[in-house]
């Protein structure tokens, strides 16, 4: 799949997300704990992954050994989920794992009500 292919696939994902937590009453606007996961079958890579993540201040990544062969990163970042900001992180984020060789799964949040 090309880049321009798996950003489409993406925006749409996140559109997707942001109709769900809308009907759920979420207040986009309101700032929260917003996490991006990423999975690997290898530790070194994941490590590295975090580690450039964190050094950069692009947020806050720790790893987490899911299986005996499967790792995963989350990046926490605190802001808000509007269509567009979450659309930049979510893109940027796919493009440090296609960099990094990482596989992006996405981002989740808890549903903010003002």
């Amino acid at each position: 799949m090309t880049m321009f292919e798996l950003l489409t696939q993406t925006a749409l994902a996140d559109a997707d997300l942001l109709r769900k937590n809308d009907a759920m009453g979420d207040t986009f606007t309101m700032a929260r704990e917003v996490d991006f996961a990423f999975e690997t079958k290898d530790e070194q890579r994941a490590a590295d992954f975090a580690e450039f993540v964190n050094g950069k201040s692009y947020g806050n990544a720790a790893v987490r050994k899911i299986t005996d062969d499967n790792f995963q990163v989350l990046v926490l970042i605190t802001m808000p989920i509007t269509q567009h900001l979450i659309g930049c992180v979510s893109g940027f984020m796919l493009c440090l794992s296609r960099l990094l060789q990482i596989e992006y799964l996405g981002w989740g949040s808890v549903v903010q009500k003002s």
